[in-house]
């Protein structure tokens, strides 16, 4: 690289480093005590993996004029935020500011470097994400109530609450399925990103994600009241209710491979090449 280029390169990632290190923490500090964010953690290193994945697309070309507009914009963001005291802002404007010094120092051959930024919009709080979780808590009771009617077995509702068997089980607000929704719309944007496809069969993939969480979610609920009808409730709450968590997880994320399958995605011949 040459001598110039080396300190405009270093000169960016003191300016970036100077005006983000503060939201930096903010979102370190969310990713550590947020449940529905700590898969944030995880993203970084993800994000280093894709662009080491397709570092031989990465080449320096002669920037374009459009190119300085996501910069600008990011630097919009960021003064946006300072005035409006919205640390979530300033970090939605880290994303453009990154992709704007990439497009302006690397011209197109900056493409490889914009989906492992922008994947990271994924990991960063919504201030209105959370006040979903009352309406989902609802949700999940009605639906499992719902399913055990259909069933034809004795099973009553109140608020928040499902009596069955006897044995009465409220639906936490950490049981609505709000923690599933961003981890997995974030694992199906990275699979959507390495297969290939149509876009528009890639943008169907990533609609499923909230109502295969949900419905992950409702079916894991439905399996543990079920257990505790026929085991006792203590089984329910037990080892079985954190297990179900992480197993119906996995579901929801087998789902979305087989509607990759059947949207006829396949997988990039990046995964294969992108090492030589």
């Amino acid at each position: 690289m040459p001598k110039k280029e080396s300190i405009v390169l270093v000169c960016s990632a003191l300016l970036v480093a100077g005006l983000y290190h503060e939201v930096v923490l903010w979102l370190f500090r969310a990713w550590l005590n947020n449940p529905y964010y700590s898969h944030g953690l995880l993203l970084l290193p993800v994000s280093v993996g894709l662009i080491l994945l397709k570092r031989n697309e990465i080449y320096r070309a002669e920037p374009e004029d459009w190119h300085v507009l996501p910069l600008g914009f990011g630097l919009f963001l960021y003064l946006l935020g300072i005035l409006l005291h919205q640390p979530v802002l300033l970090a939605f404007s880290l994303l453009p500011v990154l992709a704007g010094f990439s497009l302006v120092l690397l011209g197109k051959g900056a493409k490889p470097l914009l989906f492992p930024i922008f994947l990271l919009v994924t990991a960063i709080p919504f201030p209105f994400f959370e006040s979903l979780e009352t309406p989902l808590q609802s949700l999940s009771a009605s639906a499992v109530s719902a399913i055990f009617g259909f069933l034809r077995m004795p099973v009553s509702m109140a608020g928040n609450s499902v009596t069955l068997t006897g044995n009465t089980y409220w639906i936490a607000p950490a049981c609505s399925g709000l923690n599933r929704i961003m981890p997995l719309l974030s694992l199906t944007a990275i699979l959507a990103y390495l297969l290939h496809g149509s876009l528009l069969a890639r943008v169907f993939l990533l609609a499923l994600v909230f109502p295969l969480a949900l419905a992950s979610n409702i079916f894991r609920l439905f399996v543990t009241l079920l257990i505790g009808g026929w085991y006792g409730i203590e089984a329910a709450v037990g080892f079985f209710h954190n297990f179900s968590s992480v197993a119906f997880f996995l579901v929801a994320i087998v789902l979305v491979l087989v509607y990759a399958r059947v949207f006829k995605l396949r997988m990039s011949d990046i995964v294969s090449d992108g090492g030589k």
